[in-house]
């Protein structure tokens, strides 16, 4: 009982650490998907460092100084634990977003992480040699079961009543507790107890391992996270990234995992191999059009093809695992796949692809890699061909053969339908931050160069292009932003900020005299707004851009004794999927009035497919002590829905009678407060589909 609920609690530590220290670090590099990626492989990497020092420790020494050597350094890890989030904001983060997370991570976490990883496989093989004829596979069950719930409780149970900086105390004050009751158990079993049957126990008979099989336990474990990793990046691509997003396709893995190597046999081959087949085809639909598709629908159809995809593979695992000894070297190989897994999407998918291609090539891949497991047990079965495997082995065949066959259709017809995709593409490219694209429509009365951020439109302009061009989309005249910047129209020299800057068409709307600073996180967007569109080319106003983090660029330009003074702070950063809390909070506003006059306007495009973010500008006016004005625009059937919210003293625009007649009436019982600190924000009340 006490290896269970040593490995129970490590598996729970190790993994609900993960999204408590990934929604720490969101905000300091922009808050997207690649965040969450770039955090997958820090921990799969760590995981495998943690595999690799097991199998070193097992093979080395004998069982009592392993245990000793592992407590000791379990006991050092309390040294390293980030108690705070002041622990980790004190760190330096690096220049380039990608190794900047890979630092934080490191140095906040990395020692006691790396030594929770290795707990489960020392821990199975010391159970190995402690208690004879049975299961050692039943301990890795219970670790998944302890991941699993610790991932499915984090947004039910911690999240919602905790702040970052208390669950962060709470998970370094239960390392500290696992430290102690460790080295109680191992005290009074293995060094008091069993110490003369551990050190005279001997080797455990290691089966026979051949070459196809240690690369098919490679490549599954590589492709399983591979399936993870891609689906949550295209899931978040048209669903806000959420912490609950990335919990829950972690905890499908984890899930598919205990279901595989349980005793229950759930994995059916002639059961879930088919069901994949045909979700490969759903996966074809949800990546072209998914953006067409609601939110519920998105991500039922997601979640079911990670389901069915990550059991095929660790169904195979399972199959092809070994049935005595190299228990050690097994799980050192899935580590190893994990992190190459990892490595393949965070760092040379996006050298190679300038698409989320990594998704439907992890479809294909399940079927070809799968085609060849069944292949592999075919022939092994083979070998001991009986009256009774006579079935089983053609049944093998025909799975195979089905699965090549599907591989290979599927690929046609995801060529074809890409192709016709990309049809109007004018340029496209790849960064941390996603994949920006310049896109040419021409259909009816659509005739319009837009900028496409995944499947998030960030601005238009009219085709032919002009050199006066008037805004679309969001920022058409009569729209809050517009209307907005016309009233101000009066004030000389009008100093406007903007953080988010598309293709600049506000400043289509400045004067000369004007200064307009936009402020813009991914370099790649100032890049193709002055190169594709004309807005910022052809503006009357004088026109600034400054890359980076808004919020810091903000805190620094205040650090160093500069008060912008803006008449009008525009916040255009929401009406995309991934939308960055840490703009949102309460120190962000606080962060905000300071940057603009006394009867200065902060106005906040808040365009979305699924959030309601109103909730939480109504507390943030009332903490601020200012007015709130709400402008709805309908598109008409060929623009967009806009959605702009006015924060503001200013008794030019609050008692304006043009603005008044335009405001859309705020029900105070419609839109219920909700608060965001930097230190608590949840994205789950303001769900539209909850709401």
């Amino acid at each position: 009982m006490q290896y269970f609920i040593s490995v129970f609690v490590s598996a729970f530590l190790v993994f609900q650490i993960q999204p408590i220290i990934s929604k720490t670090i969101l905000p300091w590099f922009g808050g997207g998907a690649s965040v969450w990626t770039t955090c997958m492989l820090f921990f799969q990497f760590f995981l495998l460092v943690g595999y690799i020092y097991a199998y070193v420790l097992t093979k080395t020494l004998r069982i009592k100084t392993q245990v000793v050597v592992h407590l000791i350094l379990l006991a050092l890890g309390v040294i390293f634990l980030p108690f705070g989030i002041h622990d980790i904001h004190n760190i330096e983060v690096a220049a380039t977003p990608t190794w900047g997370v890979l630092t934080v991570l490191f140095i906040s976490l990395g020692f006691p992480y790396l030594m929770l990883s290795a707990n489960t496989p020392l821990l199975q093989h010391w159970f190995s040699s402690d208690v004879n004829n049975v299961n050692p596979y039943r301990l890795y069950a219970i670790s998944n079961v302890g991941s699993f719930l610790a991932l499915i409780s984090y947004p039910i149970v911690f999240e919602p009543f905790m702040s970052l900086d208390g669950q962060l105390e709470l998970w370094s004050s239960i390392y500290c507790v696992f430290v102690a009751l460790v080295v109680w158990i191992f005290y009074v079993v293995v060094i008091k107890s069993q110490s003369q049957k551990l050190n005279n126990a001997k080797q455990l008979v290691n089966s026979k391992v051949g070459f196809s099989q240690v690369t098919l336990w490679f490549l599954l474990a590589a492709l399983g996270v591979v399936l993870l990793v891609s689906t949550t990046n295209a899931l978040t691509q048209n669903v806000p990234p959420v912490p609950f997003l990335w919990i829950v396709p972690l905890a499908i893995y984890l899930l598919t995992y205990v279901m595989a190597f349980s005793s229950l046999r759930l994995y059916l081959r002639v059961i879930w191999i088919p069901c994949f087949m045909v979700l490969s085809f759903v996966a074809l639909l949800i990546y072209i059009i998914g953006g067409q598709f609601d939110f519920v629908t998105q991500l039922i159809i997601y979640l079911l093809i990670l389901l069915c995809g990550c059991m095929i593979c660790h169904g195979e695992l399972n199959a092809l695992k070994p049935r005595q000894g190299n228990t050690t070297l097994f799980y050192l190989f899935l580590s190893a796949g994990g992190v190459f897994g990892s490595f393949l999407v965070t760092f040379v998918a996006k050298e190679l692809f300038d698409e989320f291609l990594e998704f439907p090539l992890a479809i294909v891949s399940v079927l070809l890699v799968v085609a060849a497991s069944l292949w592999w047990v075919r022939k092994d079965e083979i070998t001991q061909l009986n009256k009774g495997h006579i079935a089983a082995v053609n049944q093998l065949f025909l799975l195979s053969i089905g699965s090549l066959v599907v591989a290979l259709v599927w690929l046609l017809v995801f060529i074809n339908l890409n192709s016709q995709y990309q049809q109007y593409d004018v340029a496209k490219d790849r960064n941390f931050y996603g994949i920006l694209s310049v896109k040419d429509i021409n259909e009816g009365k659509v005739k319009e160069r837009r900028l496409v951020d995944g499947t998030t439109s960030h601005g238009s302009q009219s085709l032919p292009l002009t050199p006066s061009p008037v805004p679309l989309s969001y920022y058409r005249p009569g729209t809050g932003g517009q209307l907005i910047i016309d009233e101000l129209s009066n004030v000389k020299n009008l100093q406007v900020g903007v953080i988010g800057l598309g293709v600049g068409a506000l400043a289509a709307y400045g004067r000369p005299g004007d200064l307009y600073t936009f402020y813009e996180l991914n370099p790649l967007v100032s890049v193709y707004a002055n190169r594709y569109f004309k807005y910022l080319e052809n503006a009357q106003a004088d026109v600034e851009v400054k890359l980076g983090d808004a919020r810091v660029t903000l805190q620094n330009e205040l650090d160093s004794g500069q008060r912008n003074n803006f008449d009008l702070l525009i916040i255009d950063a929401f009406s995309g999927d991934l939308i960055p809390t840490h703009l949102m909070t309460h120190e962000a506003f606080m962060l905000y009035q300071q940057h603009i006059k006394t009867s200065g306007v902060i106005a906040l495009h808040i365009s979305n497919r699924h959030l309601s973010l109103l909730p939480v500008i109504a507390h943030h006016s009332r903490s601020l002590k200012m007015q709130m004005m709400l402008f709805d625009t309908p598109g008409g059937g060929y623009e967009h829905d806009a959605q702009w919210v006015v924060l503001t003293n200013n008794r030019q625009l609050t008692e304006s009678p043009r603005l008044m007649d335009k405001q859309t009436p705020i029900i105070s019982s419609q839109y219920q407060s909700v608060v965001w600190t930097d230190d608590y924000s949840s994205l789950l009340p303001i769900l539209k589909v909850l709401n």
